[in-house]
């Protein structure tokens, strides 16, 4: 399959990625470089809630908790029981994936503003386990001393293989993801967010597909969170806070929800953001409010619709040049 049969959505990501390859090296400052790192975790976790989120159109927001359970899952995994890398990985993997289930049989009969009330209610509890249940997961003090990966001879402990490790690992799920997003599970995740009751009538199970799409989520955010104790090599309950849901939310609502391109675009531009306009002291934040209200309500889209509309606008450009010069 040549490129020029791929989709939009599939050349921008594979533009994406190659933006983000190259951008690595380009980047002189050592923070902004680790906020890069960052910010592909953060893309790690946006496409992770863009199954529940993005295509089912549940509002989940307890993703700081998932994220929690896999990060906790793998550093107490590599830490307490010294398993080896990969395997604390896949704990973390199971734990939250485990925990999608748990928390999708209860709650996913709920809808709209009453979900997202309970998925708040579930991260506090969270939140307060990993805070108080100090001979487990140590309390304030968190854990620390968590291992960088290793493949065979390959040394992933410094931050720029590691960074290409964290992007190759981005490009693998988000190719998986946009697989599911193709196959008949992708078009069942879109019928239950257009219309339940239509969904229900031609034959579709949507709490089972919620459901599904919960535990999509809970694996993603696994890796996620796995990736980010690698990254930082120690971890602790106040990052994992409702603020955090808020933030990875808002990330794929500005991205463009149903996106791909758009959660990976979303993720990194918002983890930036803050860092790049902090030269503005105290109204920082005010005009960061201010870019994200405008995107919101003059692009609903997000950045995914402003691209579209970009590109459109500059192959119109290119044909009419074309035409002109022919007719000259």
């Amino acid at each position: 399959m040549g490129i020029r049969s791929l989709s939009m959505k599939d050349k921008t990501l594979i533009g994406i990625i190659l933006v983000l390859a190259a951008l690595y090296p380009l980047i002189t400052n050592s923070y902004m470089k680790f906020v890069l790192m960052t910010g592909i975790v953060n893309a790690l976790l946006v496409v992770g809630l863009h199954f529940i989120f993005g295509l089912t159109g549940q509002l989940h927001m307890a993703m700081a908790a998932f994220w929690g359970v896999g990060s906790y899952a793998f550093a107490l995994a590599v830490t307490r029981l010294s398993w080896p890398y990969w395997l604390g990985v896949f704990a973390a993997i199971v734990a939250v994936g485990l925990l999608g289930l748990l928390l999708g049989f209860p709650t996913l009969r709920l809808k709209g503003f009453y979900l997202a009330i309970t998925t708040i209610g579930f991260g506090e509890i969270v939140r307060l386990i990993l805070l108080n249940w100090a001979p487990v997961t140590g309390g304030v003090f968190g854990v620390a001393g968590l291992p960088r990966p290793t493949i065979g001879p390959l040394q992933f402990g410094k931050n720029q293989p590691f960074y290409y490790l964290l992007l190759a690992i981005l490009a693998l799920l988000t190719l998986a993801a946009r697989m599911i997003e193709h196959s008949k599970y992708g078009a069942a995740f879109r019928a239950v967010h257009d219309d339940e009751l239509a969904a229900e009538a031609v034959g579709l199970d949507p709490t089972r597909l919620k459901i599904l799409a919960f535990v999509l989520c809970g694996v993603y955010a696994g890796i996620g969170g796995a990736m980010y104790a690698s990254l930082m090599q120690y971890i602790s309950p106040e990052v994992y806070t409702l603020e955090r849901s808020q933030m990875l939310a808002m990330m794929l609502v500005i991205g463009g929800m149903g996106s791909l391109p758009g959660a990976i675009m979303g993720s990194v531009l918002l983890t930036f953001l803050p860092e790049v306009l902090r030269f503005l002291q105290q109204w920082y934040l005010a005009v960061y409010g201010a870019i994200v209200i405008v995107i919101i309500v003059y692009r609903p889209t997000g950045l995914w619709g402003i691209w579209v509309r970009a590109t459109e606008w500059i192959a119109t450009l290119l044909k009419r040049r074309g035409d002109t010069r022919g007719a000259a």
